[in-house]
């Protein structure tokens, strides 16, 4: 923390200890002055300053003209200059899995090499006791194309004593030893499940201990369960996590029931510290989908909305389960024809959107292929034919792959693109895409401004914990103005063509996400009669070289009017 960020941090705790007689509860009144507002609202792009009355803006303008709202007893917080916005909306995240892993599970970056993956778990299995299940990751799946691939034999020669299940950074795929896949009942005469992968030896049907998509989804369910109070423990750490870097607003992804119960049980005990949409699970076998989306009103709260259902369609590039237009690259085991699978037949997919928005459901479909983006705007055109036009503005996830001919479709539809995780940039996980799709697609990841141009609502998603180390926004936003690699690790540009301003990255980043997650009447943008929802910046964001913005730190999260964050 810098002098001026120091200073700035003191006058905050002294205006609240000065209202509240030394308490730093939230007043019932509080006034943000002398500040650069960016409001993200059209009609009153900027502002000096912001009144809160419990919980929403009573009044957004001029010093003098807020000022002169508010009763003599109001907290009054000098920005002193600084710029403040709407929070962030991450629309594509996983909570529950962040929580678990960095707090019950033997946690280790995706940066991690497979010598210090060994070094890390021989520790975790010298502290577990024997028999007990030792769970954690994130491994890289770019391991898969190293000279040491992941394999059971690794996980074995650390200790037998101990099944272990280990998440890679995508969350598509699990690396099991011996004693796991024994206890989950895999071995080489078990089939692969529909729309999954057991990794087989060569020239065998030996599994090597890599289950992909619905192969590790479906032994979720089978894993030891921890206790009620844990995954809300989990939840609210994550949530913490990410008011830290300024996120207000949360889509979960993918929910099951234990954390739609643990999302209410936060709420009403005063915990929850962030707005939520949750997408529900659909007919994946690790959960009661039918009940969760039956009793879904019963964990629905003024905070957690649980009308968005998620669907998966196919599965990532890297490991050639995304289901594509043309072949991948050939390879020996693939040949020169494979273009992936769908984890649905496109006659199930439509069926089911038709239903699920007859239902006034909103779904999220997780499609990385373009042939998957393409299946599920002809299931969206089927549902609007045969609903009429519902309102629910169905998503695509991810969005990363989108053949051209598909684009204007977004707009016509009323369909969101979804962008996430933050790969809109070089990397090494966008150079394994190459080598299996080519330079020509993989240069064509993430078409921001041609959907924008088309008229299509984009929004933004951190994906967190995959792939990304933290959900940290901020290099997103950058690379979506740069498309350059925020943290400076690899040079060049992706697909440069494609880069936006500032202006419409922040509204990807705040309205948009509001917009998709039916509340933009109540929050997305600073505006008289919204819930108090913004934060504060160390810079702003419109004085700096774009190359910054990775760089920037949030010194003031607040939600509802209630400071859940202070630098």
């Amino acid at each position: 923390m810098n002098i001026s960020e120091l200073k700035f941090a003191k006058l905050l705790l002294l205006s609240a200890l000065v209202y509240t007689g030394g308490c730093a509860d939230n007043a019932a009144e509080t006034v943000y002055t002398n500040g650069f507002i960016y409001t993200v609202n059209p009609e009153q792009p900027t502002a000096e300053a912001l009144a809160v009355r419990d919980g929403v803006i009573i009044a957004v303008g001029g010093n003098e003209e807020v000022q002169a709202q508010v009763s003599d007893r109001a907290r009054v917080v000098d920005l002193e200059g600084r710029m403040l916005m709407p929070g962030i909306h991450d629309m594509h995240a996983h909570p529950m899995e962040a929580g678990e892993k960095y707090n019950f599970q033997c946690a280790f970056p995706f940066t991690f090499t497979v010598d210090q993956i060994v070094a890390k778990l021989t520790e975790c299995a010298a502290e577990t006791p024997p028999g007990e299940w030792i769970r954690g990751g994130q491994w890289a799946m770019e391991l898969m194309e190293t000279d040491t691939v992941p394999h059971k034999d690794i996980l074995d020669a650390i200790t037998r004593d101990h099944p272990i299940y280990l998440g890679d950074s995508t969350v598509h795929a699990a690396w099991l030893n011996s004693r796991g896949l024994a206890e989950m009942g895999i071995d080489a005469d078990t089939p692969d499940p529909q729309g999954g992968v057991i990794i087989r030896e060569p020239g065998s049907m030996e599994p090597t201990g890599i289950l992909v998509d619905n192969a590790a989804y479906n032994i979720i369910s089978k894993l030891p369960a921890y206790s009620e109070e844990q995954y809300k423990d989990a939840l609210e750490w994550s949530m913490r996590a990410m008011n830290k870097v300024g996120v207000t607003t949360v889509k979960d992804a993918l929910t099951d029931g234990r954390s739609l119960k643990a999302y209410k049980g936060l709420d009403e005990s005063g915990r929850l510290t962030m707005k939520v949409s949750t997408s529900i699970a659909w007919k994946m076998l690790w959960t009661d989908y039918e009940k969760n989306v039956r009793e879904r009103a019963d964990y629905a709260t003024e905070n957690v909305n649980t009308e968005f259902i998620k669907i998966m369609l196919d599965g990532i590039p890297p490991t050639r389960t995304s289901a594509m237009l043309d072949p991948y690259l050939p390879d020996e085991k693939h040949g020169d024809s494979f273009t992936g699978k769908l984890i649905h037949s496109p006659e199930r997919l439509t069926e089911d959107m038709i239903y699920l928005d007859g239902q006034g459901l909103t779904v999220k479909v997780h499609a990385t292929g373009d042939r998957a983006v393409r299946v599920t705007l002809d299931a969206v055109e089927a549902a609007r034919k045969a609903n009429g036009d519902s309102g629910m503005m169905h998503e695509i996830s991810h969005a990363e792959l989108i053949h051209p001919d598909d684009i204007p479709r977004f707009n016509r539809l009323n369909v969101i693109a979804e962008f996430s995780p933050i790969l809109w940039y070089p990397s090494p996980l966008v150079e394994v895409m190459t080598q299996v799709i080519g330079e020509e697609r993989a240069n064509r990841f993430w078409p921001a401004r041609a959907l924008l141009e088309a008229g299509a609502h984009v929004i933004y998603g951190s994906d967190w914990p995959s792939v990304v180390p933290d959900p940290n926004p901020w290099p997103g936003v950058e690379a979506l103005v740069t498309r350059r690699d925020p943290y400076g690790n690899f040079p060049g540009a992706l697909w440069i063509e494609q880069a936006v301003d500032l202006e419409t990255a922040l509204r990807i980043f705040t309205i948009n996400g509001a917009v998709a997650g039916k509340h933009a009447d109540r929050t997305g943008s600073i505006e008289t009669g919204k819930s108090a929802d913004f934060i504060v910046l160390d810079r702003n964001l419109f004085e700096i070289p774009a190359e910054d913005i990775s760089d920037t730190q949030v010194l003031l999260t607040v939600v509802s009017g209630r400071e859940v964050y202070r630098k």
